[in-house]
């Protein structure tokens, strides 16, 4: 009896086996075989490789974002100090605290510690700064309240570093490839021995008075007087990368070019640059902020919740917003690799008009937007003028949306929106023309993947500049806001999601196993 039954359990282990191999088999050749775009492949290993057009233009590895460029998962930094709520005024009491933090020497991970709110209302009359690396400030979930109570235009919570980066003017080195295709990772310079490994760059895109013309940005004037055509010295846009290697005059960087550099449109230069100003490793987390508020319409209270200003490598997680004007988060210019993971930006208060209910609004680069939720915002996850890339806004999902989302204006590039579902409104990259005094084109290297929206709007602009919605929802257009029907961008799987089902996510994976 004793020999059947174990040989009926060595028959019941090995059947298991084989139904997890079958399954494993199968899952593979899923992978391998499965509809997704004819610009990605699988290779036999199962990861992605691209289809370049024939000026070697592809689809950026967009994966170069987030906290560490999403190598390194968010730490639970020890906390150094806890408080509770105080009767009134709550400003100079945790602001106190967060100097006390800023006061501590950074172990050797560059954190200083987590400063622990606990569970109770906070009323703030004024702003909380956080102005030395290696700080996060921690609630205990919803529980913990921060409420924003001064009745006048503000900022809320900053987390703010001295200064920008500034390039090095003398290592001045100009791109002389004749054409620099989207998606590359080598550029050939005039002298590669100017740089080193570990290098970090500014590579300065300089557009000239042929692109403006290129792109028919040069008559917003005729349509409205009061508009301003576009000149080409605002449309410089700078992307900062490390240096990975250099072989000879070729340097290859760490995160792809996200806009083509053609000679005849545009000159390309490349910089070192130092950044003492900044701070990084810092976080905001498991925490409620609500703001003041007298009516529905009312725009004397704090307008953003969060704000990175010089700031690289942080993040914003579980943060829950309510009643602020403009956004949850508001990430500068000058902030870059930054996670936004589970938060959400809710009862917007302020007039639904222009320049208000930007509730996710990126304006810096490489940072990653994730898991986010929105209620009744206009622009819930968007990006502002001239925004380097990449950027990635993945899973978010706003409800009752007010206005469109997508690139807002005036020549974004490199954003992925991946998995993004908009309810009430419209994704959109597009030639708004005279919107706004003259916004013009949103983006190029735009891509929707796996994306549902009421309307989908892509427009392609002129030249070898790219737009793509691949595997998306809802219904599609080229007609836009603000003026007459564009070219379409490149559509793809109309209302059929593709594999992967995200792209950010593979590609990170592919990245990740590589090193």
């Amino acid at each position: 009896m004793k020999c059947a039954y174990l040989l009926l359990s060595f028959e019941k282990y090995f059947l298991i086996m084989k139904i997890k191999i079958t399954f494993l088999v199968l899952f593979t050749s899923l992978i391998l075989t499965a509809q997704t775009s004819k610009l990605l492949r699988y290779d036999s290993n199962g990861k992605l490789t691209y289809v370049a057009d024939a000026k070697g233009n592809k689809i950026p590895d967009f994966s170069y974002v987030g906290y560490h460029h999403s190598e390194k998962e968010i730490p639970n930094v020890p906390v150094k100090i806890k408080i509770k709520p105080v009767d009134g005024d709550n400003l100079n009491h945790i602001q106190n605290a967060i100097e006390q933090l800023e006061a501590l020497q950074p172990d050797a991970n560059g954190f200083r510690g987590a400063l622990l709110l606990e569970a109770g209302n906070y009323e703030i009359n004024g702003t909380l700064k956080i102005q030395k690396s290696g700080i996060v400030l921690r609630g205990e979930g919803r529980s913990t309240k921060l409420i924003a109570t001064k009745n006048i235009k503000s900022n809320f919570i900053e987390f703010n570093g001295s200064s920008n980066p500034r390039k090095i003017n003398s290592s001045k080195q100009k791109i002389i490839d004749s054409y620099v295709p989207v998606g590359t990772r080598i550029i050939e310079v005039e002298d590669g021995s100017a740089f080193l490994h570990g290098d970090n760059i500014m590579i300065e895109r300089k557009p000239n008075r042929s692109w403006i013309k290129l792109l028919g940005m040069d008559n917003l004037n005729q349509s409205d007087p009061d508009d301003r055509d576009w000149l080409p010295e605002y449309y410089t846009v700078t992307y900062r990368r490390k240096v990975m290697n250099v072989d000879g005059n070729y340097v290859t960087i760490d995160a792809p070019i996200v806009d083509l550099i053609d000679p005849k449109y545009a000159e390309a230069n490349v910089y070192n640059y130092s950044w003492a100003g900044k701070i990084q490793e810092v976080g905001i987390e498991n925490i409620r902020l609500d703001s003041y508020f007298s009516s529905d319409a009312d725009e004397n209270h704090a307008w953003n919740a969060i704000t990175f200003n010089n700031v690289e490598n942080a993040w914003a997680r579980n943060v829950y917003a309510n009643y602020f004007t403009y956004s949850c988060i508001n990430i500068r210019r000058s902030s870059m690799k930054i996670t936004v993971d589970a938060c959400e930006m809710r009862n917007h208060k302020g007039l639904v008009k222009g320049g208000r209910m930007y509730s996710f609004n990126v304006v810096g680069e490489q940072n990653l937007i994730k898991n986010c939720i929105t209620e009744g915002g206009r622009h819930d996850f968007v990006t502002a003028s001239v925004v380097a890339g990449p950027n990635v806004f993945l899973r978010c999902k706003a409800l009752n949306a007010q206005s469109v989302t997508g690139p807002h204006h005036r020549w974004s590039s490199g954003i992925l929106f991946d998995n993004v579902k908009i309810y009430g409104d419209n994704l959109a990259v597009e030639n708004r023309r005279n919107s706004g005094s003259g916004h013009g084109w949103t983006a190029t290297t735009c891509l929707f993947w796996n994306c549902t929206a009421d309307k989908i709007i892509i427009q392609d602009p002129p030249g070898d500049h790219t737009n793509w919605a691949i595997g998306c929802t809802g219904k599609f257009t080229n007609k836009g806001c603000c003026g007459p029907k564009q070219p379409y961008g490149y559509i793809e799987s109309k209302n059929i999601p593709v594999q992967p089902i995200s792209l950010f996510e593979y590609q990170l994976r592919d990245r990740l196993e590589k090193n």
